[in-house]
Parts: structure tokens; C-alpha cells; sequence
């Protein structure tokens, strides 16, 4: 392989690369949106029945496996999170 056939092979390695991390920059992009979606739903639903959040989350303690319960206590920095990605 001549040097010229490897830069050529490395450019296009390059492109594709870069290519690549347009799309899931695009992907995480609309991931975000569709959760900021949901959570304006969300935030519409809560203070029409706030009972159902409480309840909700006492059966969850006891109904989730023991790998999701580790989920859960994550849930409380969702908004600071979501702060952070403004």
C-alpha cells in the first residue's frame, strides 16, 4: 500500500467517523426533545392528580426488582440534569 492509497484511506476513515458522530449527535438530539416532551406532560398530569405520583412511587418501591429500585434513587437529579442540557 502506497502512501498516497493510505491517506486516502485514512481520510475517508476520517469521514466516516465524523459522519457518524453527526448522527448521534442529530439522535440524541431528538432524544432529548422527546423527553422534555414527556416531561411537559408529565408536569401538565402531576398537579391534576398528584395523588397518582405518590402512589406510584410507594408501589414502585415494593413492585420494581432490586436493579430498578437503584434507578429510582437516581430520579431525583432528572431536573438538575435536564438544567445542565439547556
Amino acid at each position: 500500500m502506497s502512501a498516497s492509497e493510505k491517506m486516502n484511506d485514512l481520510t475517508a476513515r476520517k469521514r466516516l467517523i465524523i459522519a457518524q458522530a453527526d448522527i448521534h449527535r442529530k439522535l440524541i438530539a431528538v432524544e432529548c426533545e422527546t423527553i422534555l416532551q414527556h416531561l411537559g406532560r408529565t408536569r401538565d398530569f402531576v398537579p391534576q392528580k398528584p395523588w397518582w405520583l405518590l402512589g406510584a412511587a410507594a408501589l414502585g418501591e415494593y413492585l420494581l426488582p432490586a436493579k430498578w429500585r437503584r434507578f429510582l434513587r437516581l430520579v431525583p437529579l432528572i431536573p438538575d440534569l435536564l438544567r445542565i442540557l439547556r
